[in-house]
């Protein structure tokens, strides 16, 4: 039996390095323009997708023609400073979503390989162990414990009777 190897991704010392590093420069300059909100707070604010995007736009080009309507609590110039920091910020947030998708993607390809595996390695050594294979029990008891309640039946009543 062959396992399917769809993913063989080495990432050296110096990638490493240079991806920390831009992920540290990132995080400098994207967390002092940034505001946490309580769950609370995001729940009870109004949201706005692309397409409100484009009613806030037309509002704004709307009320700029027509300042004699404006009410005077209203800040266009603060409105046009939100919007266009929600336009960038919003780009920004799909442009990371895409490449914490692929990173995700990447990672459980990776990870399911090596546990598949490491599972596959796991029953013949479970095999080889009850075969009396020299050497397969010791390391059979020291990996059996990452998956309780899989043990014979009759084993585990022994060993609650006990």
């Amino acid at each position: 039996m062959t396992i399917e190897n769809r993913i063989s991704l080495k990432i050296d010392e110096t990638k490493r390095e240079s991806i920390k590093n831009n992920l540290i420069g990132l995080k400098t300059e994207l967390s002092p323009l940034l505001v946490a909100l309580s769950p609370n707070q995001k729940r009870d604010l109004p949201k706005i997708g692309e397409h409100l995007m484009n009613f806030v736009e037309e509002a704004v080009y709307a009320a700029e023609q027509n300042l004699s309507v404006v009410p005077p609590y209203l800040n266009l110039e603060e409105v046009k400073v939100d919007m266009n920091a929600w336009k960038y910020l919003h780009s920004v947030s799909r442009d990371l979503e895409q490449l914490l998708s692929l990173l995700n993607d990447t990672a459980t390809l990776s990870g399911s390989e090596a546990y598949s595996s490491m599972l596959s390695f796991y029953n013949f050594i479970k095999q080889a162990s009850k075969d009396g294979v020299p050497g397969a029990k010791p390391i059979y008891e020291n990996l059996k414990h990452y998956f309780p309640g899989t043990g014979n039946k009759n084993n585990n009543k022994k060993s609650e009777e006990e």
